[in-house]
Formats: structure tokens, sequence, C-alpha cells
């Protein structure tokens, strides 16, 4: 009953995904990033920057930039780009994670390229 209204609410809200872990992802244009959730009972928070592309009109995940974990004391309605970064790993999850978000909504975004794993070393 949970992954149908996972499913449900992932056709409905494009700038939102849910997946079957626990973990979210959120489209925030007004601050021009993509806010990460884990799963974890302890959620923790990564803010993923994106960029316009004025020539494509469309928005594309910086992938140069440091991800970071939040740090507990910035509010939510502002950027963070302080705190740890996130490991090897947890990026390459993120990244495939952002990949299925980015293909829910192809009018918004560019598609992340596949070679990014050389980016992640």
């Amino acid at each position: 009953m949970r992954s149908l209204l996972r499913s449900i609410y992932n056709l409905l809200y494009k700038s939102a995904h849910r997946f079957e872990d626990g973990s979210a992802l959120y489209y925030h244009p007004i601050h021009s990033l993509i806010r990460y959730y884990t799963g974890e009972s302890v959620r923790r928070i990564a803010d993923v920057p994106v960029i316009y592309n004025e020539s494509t009109r469309l928005e594309r995940i910086d992938t140069n930039a440091i991800w970071r974990w939040r740090e507990p004391g910035i509010p939510l309605d502002m950027p963070s780009n302080v705190g740890p970064a996130l490991s090897v790993n947890e990026k390459s999850d993120l990244l495939l994670k952002l990949q299925v978000f980015v293909a829910q909504a192809p009018r918004w975004f560019e598609q992340v390229k596949n070679d990014l794993e050389s980016k992640l070393r």
C-alpha cells in the first residue's frame, strides 16, 4: 500500500520524489537547489546546487560543487554551503537518486551525465 501511495505522490508532484528507503528529494527553485533528505531516523539534509542554462532553458545539477551536509543550526528557508562534505559512497548514492528525479521532470532539468563517476574520486 505504501509503495502505491508513494508512486501516486511521485506522479503528481514533479518537484519532489520519495524513495523506498525513506529518503526524498525536493526542488527549491527560489534557492536554486535540490534538497536531499536521508531516510534515517535522524534525518540528515544536503543541498545540491543547480545552475540555470540559458541556452537550453533548463536547470542542471552542479556536479563541480562540493556537496555538503547541512549544519543543524541553519534555518531550512536558507541555503547551506557549510558542513561536512558527502563521502564518495554518499555522493554516488545521491547521484543515482538524482538521475531518477531528473528523469521524472525532463522539462525542468538537463539529464545527469553518466561520466560523473570520474568526478567522485
